[in-house]
C-alpha cells in the first residue's frame, strides 16, 4: 500500500513520541533504534525510511516538542505586539511545553548526559539550539529597540539575563524541585521576569 502523506506525517509522528519516551527513560546514549521500534510498535527497519539516525530524531523532536516550534509559529501581528505583552505570552508557552510530563522526563534523563559532553553530537544539537532561541529573542528585542519601543541596551546580555532567567526556573522546579520556585505559576515568573528585566528597558 502507498504511503500517503497523512500515513506518512502520522507514522512520523508516532517514532518521534514513541523516541521522547525512551530517551526520557534510558537516556539518548543509551536508548538504541529497537528500544525506540518496540515503543513505537513497529520494526527497527521501518524507522530508517523516516530518520536516517538516531541524532535525526533528536533533531526532530526539538523541531515539533520544544519552544523551537514557537518561532515558527508567530504571526507577523503577533511580532508587533508591545514587547511587555508578547514576552509575556512567550515565556508562558515556553514554560507550557518545557514543563509537560513528557519534556520534563527528557530533561531530567538527558541533561546530565549533555553536561558530561559524553555525546558531542548531542550536545551540539543542544546548543545550536540554544543559539538559535538566543538569535529570535535578539532580533525581537533590536527591533523594539530600533522602533522606539524599548531604549537601547546591549541586546546579547539583555537576551542571554532574560533566557537565563527562565532557564533557572525550569531546572530549580523540575531538576532541583525546589518548593519556593514551584510554588510561582507560569503566570507569575513570566509577569515576574518581563517586570524585573524587560520593563527596565522601556524608554525614559
Amino acid at each position: 500500500m502507498a504511503r500517503t502523506p497523512k500515513v506518512v506525517e502520522d507514522r512520523r509522528e508516532q517514532i518521534i513520541d514513541a523516541a521522547m519516551r525512551v530517551f526520557a527513560e534510558k537516556g539518548f546514549t543509551r536508548a538504541t533504534n529497537k528500544d525506540i521500534a518496540h515503543e513505537a510498535g513497529i520494526t527497527p527497519g521501518l524507522i530508517y525510511y523516516y530518520f536516517e539516525s538516531k541524532e535525526a530524531l533528536l533533531n526532530a523532536i526539538i523541531e515539533t516538542r520544544s519552544p523551537i516550534r514557537l518561532m515558527t509559529t508567530f504571526s507577523q501581528h503577533m511580532l508587533t505586539m508591545p514587547p511587555q505583552l508578547f514576552m509575556r505570552y512567550v515565556i508562558q508557552q515556553v514554560l507550557d511545553i518545557v514543563e509537560s510530563e513528557n519534556f520534563v522526563g527528557l530533561i531530567r534523563v538527558i541533561l546530565p548526559e549533555v553536561m558530561h559532553g559524553d555525546n558531542p553530537e548531542m550536545s551540539s544539537i543542544f546548543g545550536s539550539t540554544i543559539l538559535r532561541i538566543i538569535g529570535f529573542l535578539g532580533n525581537f528585542l533590536e527591533t523594539k529597540m530600533q522602533n522606539g519601543e524599548l531604549r537601547q541596551a546591549n541586546v546579547p546580555v539583555t537576551t542571554q539575563i532574560i533566557l537565563g532567567s527562565v532557564m533557572a526556573f525550569v531546572l530549580r522546579r523540575q531538576i532541583i524541585r525546589d518548593p519556593v520556585a514551584l510554588s510561582f505559576s507560569h503566570e507569575q515568573i513570566a509577569n515576574s521576569v518581563v517586570e524585573t528585566v524587560l520593563e527596565g528597558l522601556l524608554p525614559r
